[in-house]
């Protein structure tokens, strides 16, 4: 009915104003009210959503998709890689109180502020990167902030796009997820988050017998400018999750981009989920 009503509103309108009267009507109000239109659009589309996670929509995949997904599940196992101070691993307990999580922060810094943050809460703390593959490398993080959530392998993002002009560079080894996961005996990964500050397509790359062999349920992965100074793009994601259905998250919702589409490279704060087509199906039938 509503859409019936949306219908006749827009026939009415462009037959008695004009599709032209109407854009030049849009753009007037728009500049005199001093309302970003670009803005508007991008938050209509779950892009540009950080202020904090009920906005960015990650409260609402732990509360609601994950609950949905994780309900039948007795142990779970949870991995929140790129932890930082650890909120996100405590937010996972407080709603899967016996799921196994496990939480990864390369920077030494902010790990040791991790595992105080996380000490009463019974969650796996490793000060591990992960990557494509295992190899020595650096994380860049500001010289007067250490443990900054900025912290990324890509010095560029601390440089050109934060305007840094005093970075600390941190030695720290890089291991890959199917590792990981093989020394553990860990066979299933229910939920996968990861924040690596333009280093996410990386990560996955060392997940991809656990992808290949669809043992990872659901991921979520940012996607931002920080991927203009990685040179990746999002096409890249969906070549890599082949067998998941893809996406973008706000506040309260899922937006749909199962099919790739270039429109959809847009390189602005975003958090996207791909869900295992298998799993989906076991949300749908709950």
């Amino acid at each position: 009915m509503k859409k019936l009503i949306v219908r006749m509103t827009r026939f009415c309108l462009n037959k008695l104003v004009g599709q032209q009267n109407i854009e030049k009507a849009i753009l007037f109000t728009s500049r005199l009210m001093q309302i970003d239109l670009l803005m508007l659009t991008y938050q209509s589309m779950g892009i540009l959503k950080y202020k904090d996670n009920f906005v960015s929509g990650e409260h609402f995949v732990i509360s609601q998709i994950l609950e949905q997904y994780l309900q039948k599940e007795e142990t779970s196992i949870l991995f929140d890689v790129g932890a930082n101070i650890g909120d996100y691993s405590k937010e996972l307990r407080k709603e899967f109180p016996n799921s196994y999580i496990y939480a990864f922060e390369p920077n030494v810094n902010t790990f040791a502020l991790m595992k105080i943050n996380l000490e009463s809460y019974n969650i796996k703390c490793f000060n591990i990167g992960f990557s494509a593959e295992n190899k020595k490398e650096k994380i860049y993080t500001y010289a007067d902030d250490k443990v900054s959530g900025h912290a990324s392998v890509y010095k560029n993002v601390l440089v050109d796009l934060h305007r840094a002009t005093d970075v600390l560079e941190i030695e720290l080894e890089l291991t890959t997820i199917d590792y990981f996961c093989h020394v553990n005996k860990i066979e299933f990964i229910h939920f996968l988050k990861i924040d690596t500050e333009g280093h996410e397509l990386a990560v996955l790359n060392g997940a991809k017998k656990m992808i290949n062999e669809n043992k990872i349920g659901i991921i979520q992965f940012e996607f931002n400018e920080m991927n203009i100074v990685s040179r990746v793009f999002l096409k890249d994601f969906y070549e890599i999750l082949r067998e998941y259905s893809i996406y973008r998250l706000d506040s309260n919702k899922l937006i749909p981009l199962i099919e790739y589409n270039s429109t959809n490279e847009i390189f602005k704060f975003q958090n996207f989920l791909a869900i295992n087509r298998a799993k989906l199906k076991e949300i749908i039938n709950k």
